[in-house]
């Protein structure tokens, strides 16, 4: 997995319900359909999905960190590092 998308596609085969996400995360209902709009999730969204999966949250942090930034040859070399990890 290398996008916050791709994790979330992950967190929805363990638990299917978008809505039971947001519970067990403490988030609004809407807070997951306004990522899916996005196309990305939050950093600590992506932490606790990260935790709940038993991936390494500090590694989602920084993809869902990165991912959020403009483009530039800085964000993809440090996407490739933190994606490597």
């Amino acid at each position: 997995m290398k996008t916050t998308m791709e994790l979330f596609s992950k967190a929805l085969e363990f638990q299917p319900s978008a809505e039971a996400w947001c519970k067990d995360l403490g988030l609004s209902r809407s807070a997951l359909a306004v990522a899916k709009h996005r196309g990305r999730l939050a950093p600590a969204v992506a932490g606790g999905i990260a935790i709940k999966l038993g991936e390494n949250p500090m590694q989602w942090i920084a993809i869902a960190a990165m991912e959020a930034e403009p483009e530039s040859s800085n964000k993809k070399r440090l996407m490739d590092c933190v994606t490597s990890l």
